[in-house]
């Protein structure tokens, strides 16, 4: 789930119309008489259509996005008894936690993939009955 939730809030921030925006344009006037502001538009863009993402934020944004797939990855070592599942799903919870220096992303990020994510990585690392430990 919270792999999932990485992606489609990724997705979301990129693409969904949450900026909003507002401009006034000048009426186009003959030259030496002065403009004059035409009416004020009003609206909601998307990140992608408010600036340039390349290279940011897009690259916070794919961090901010995946990191719980690399925890996903991790969990499936772990329960499979192969080596590096720990460190993979620790990796993954401090790439998701870096999303707190952001204003813009943490409000998003934060409650719907870091807390799930943090849930998810206290529940897998705790020791399982029978499960032998490294």
């Amino acid at each position: 789930m919270s792999a999932a939730l990485g992606v489609a809030m990724g997705l979301l921030f990129l693409l969904a119309p949450i900026q909003g925006y507002c401009r006034m344009e000048l009426t186009g006037a003959p030259p030496g008489v002065p403009s004059t502001p035409g009416p004020t538009i009003c609206g909601q863009q998307s990140l992608i259509e408010a600036q340039t993402v390349w290279p940011m934020p897009l690259l916070a944004i794919a961090v901010w996005s995946l990191a719980p797939l690399i925890s996903h990855v991790g969990v499936r070592r772990k329960m499979a008894d192969q080596g590096g599942g720990a460190g993979l799903i620790i990796a993954a919870l401090v790439l998701e936690a870096t999303v707190l220096i952001s204003f813009g992303a943490a409000p998003f990020f934060a409650p719907f993939v870091l807390l799930p994510l943090l849930i998810t990585t206290a529940i897998a690392l705790m020791p399982r009955p029978g499960m032998r430990t490294h």
